[in-house]
């Protein structure tokens, strides 16, 4: 028993060198060799191209079947697209659905805590890729709560044949693509190393960057940090704290225009009933979210900041508080009225539906003005520098 207890101890915070290898050399071919090749033979279209339809196709692998599909199921759709999403998501070479989806529900319900497979609070590099190349506790390995995915059989078959999906898709068929114009060295760098460092360190970036850098709109308590930047490079995956907060949500980016080729491919889809039952926060749900979270970080100002801002501003910010929250029951009520009235199907009463948008769009604009008050309040406040204690 003591033994087996320290060849635990012994394998906490080591390498698996097998990883740290091939995580070093895709980078160094990819960059390095994509960059010698073009310094000596140039650059032809096929390649750039190639390069980018893979990297789409095997981004979207990851965001809309290992990510929003498997791991969140915020929305459905058949077999045959789960098969292709399985392939698509194997080219990324981040390891089985499974593995994949075991680290990344652990993350979201251990979040920032021991048991979370990449927490920030271990640093920036651990959240980036040190996670994947230390050999952690034989616990933190194993593939756990998946238990739904083993039934299906694009996930069955992946299971048995990874890799070799992932090679043949990810690397032979470029190269054979590249015999077909005559470079296919080029087409394997561009297409292979080169596109899959992209597609590694930019979903790794999620982990890392979307910890250190951008808003925290929805939840203020979260290290989850909303990044456009970083969802330029992962297909809509930088609105990250919004994601933590409604992790169940097809969509990233909420705002219609907000990057984020994932949702908009989820929802063409579903207009021919590819995809379905598409899991998305109400609009009044989300309002009420960020108006709360502007709430919180007034009420914390309050607590460090002594009686004289106190007395200036707790008044204020409790009646718009109460004002918000008869709004917002106002605007709840009257979407159960709009979803009943929807349902009507063609016996709704267009005439009814067209006062309750309007009342909707009553509400939001009201409490727009209470969020626009509330930032002023907390921007005055902070710009009186306060300190801890203040009297």
């Amino acid at each position: 028993m003591a033994e087996k207890t320290l060849v635990k101890q012994n394998q906490k915070g080591t390498y698996n060198w097998n990883m740290v290898v091939v995580l070093t050399l895709i980078p160094l071919i990819g960059v390095f060799g994509t960059g010698i090749y073009v310094y000596n033979q140039g650059v032809v279209w096929q390649e750039p191209l190639l390069l980018f339809i893979l990297w789409f196709l095997s981004g979207m692998g990851i965001t809309m079947g290992y990510h929003r599909l498997f791991s969140h199921k915020a929305y459905k759709t058949n077999v045959f697209v789960e098969w292709i999403l399985m392939i698509f998501g194997s080219m990324a070479l981040e390891n089985t659905i499974l593995k994949w989806c075991s680290d990344h529900r652990i993350h979201h319900t251990k979040a920032e805590t021991k048991e979370d497979p990449y927490s920030i609070t271990e640093g920036f590099w651990h959240a980036h890729i040190g996670w994947i190349v230390k050999n952690g506790l034989e616990e933190n390995n194993r593939v756990r709560g998946v238990k739904d995915l083993k039934s299906k059989s694009a996930v069955v078959f992946q299971n048995k044949y990874y890799f070799t999906i992932g090679i043949i898709g990810g690397f032979i068929i470029p190269l054979a693509i590249g015999f077909i114009y005559g470079r296919p060295m080029g087409a394997l760098l561009w297409a292979g190393f080169l596109r899959l460092t992209i597609v590694h360190h930019a979903t790794f970036f999620i982990n890392s960057m979307c910890h250190y850098f951008g808003r925290q709109t929805y939840d203020i308590k979260s290290t989850a940090r909303d990044s456009w930047f970083v969802s330029w490079f992962t297909f809509g995956e930088g609105y990250h704290n919004y994601h933590h907060k409604f992790q169940w949500d097809y969509r990233n980016g909420v705002k219609w225009f907000a990057y984020d080729p994932s949702k908009w491919i989820i929802k063409g889809l579903s207009f021919f009933g590819i995809t379905y039952d598409l899991k998305e926060v109400k609009e009044n749900v989300i309002e009420e979210n960020k108006l709360n979270n502007i709430k919180v970080q007034l009420f914390e100002m309050f607590k460090i900041s002594g009686s004289r801002f106190k007395k200036m501003y707790y008044n204020k910010v409790e009646s718009l508080n109460e004002k918000s929250e008869q709004l917002f029951e106002l605007w709840s009520e009257m979407e159960l009225k709009y979803a009943e009235q929807l349902s009507k199907g063609k016996s709704k009463n267009k005439e009814v539906l067209r006062t309750l948008i309007d009342e909707r769009k009553k509400y939001k604009e009201q409490l727009n003005r209470i969020r626009i008050d509330l930032q002023g309040i907390m921007s005055s406040i902070k710009s009186q520098k306060l300190k801890p204690n203040l009297t």
